[in-house]
């Protein structure tokens, strides 16, 4: 179960990359069409802004698998290695608590705007729970991740290392 959920968490985080990706090209090609051949397109931002949420909230699982939170460890680093453990653990506990309050908030605003029929204020009248259904997808995988690491850390796993990203990182998914 643990592999699943890294693999998810991996697959995720190079699709939000990739998305990031399109993201610069799309905007690039409306400052073209814009300023170039003065004809702006009616959809570049808003679809910019939409994949940008999306690949916002899928990363996160990523970001948390490899331990790439802002972490402040000024204090932390003094403890041993056990109450270090603990206060990771601690502090996943509250990123699944924080996590939950999200997930269920985000599925009652996406089952009202699918109720009430709510869109975007745009020419496209984007229907609003295609980005609205990224919080509680996003906040899920997190979930799952931050339970994936608390599994890791009460089994022996070392605590989190507050150095800079690992180099392998860099290589599979790009800075």
């Amino acid at each position: 179960m643990l592999s699943l959920i890294d693999r998810t968490s991996d697959k995720l985080g190079a699709a939000a990359s990739m998305t990031f990706f399109v993201i610069g090209l799309m905007i690039t090609f409306e400052v073209v069409a814009r300023y170039v051949f003065t004809a702006p397109t009616s959809w570049a931002e808003e679809g910019a802004r939409l994949l940008q949420l999306w690949a916002t909230y899928l990363a996160m699982g990523f970001v948390l698998k490899n331990q790439s939170l802002i972490r402040i460890t000024a204090l932390t680093t003094r403890f041993p290695p056990t109450i270090q453990r603990l206060l990771d653990v601690f502090a996943l506990v509250w990123i699944i608590v924080f996590s939950l309050y999200a997930c269920w908030l985000g599925i009652e605003i996406v089952a009202e705007s699918i109720e009430v029929g709510r869109a975007t204020a745009t020419m496209n009248q984007v229907p609003k729970f295609w980005t609205e259904s990224a919080i509680p997808i996003g906040f899920f995988i997190l979930i799952l991740q931050a339970l994936a690491e608390i599994w890791r850390l009460l089994r022996g796993a070392p605590p989190a290392d507050p150095g800079p990203l690992k180099e392998q990182q860099f290589n599979e998914f790009g800075p």
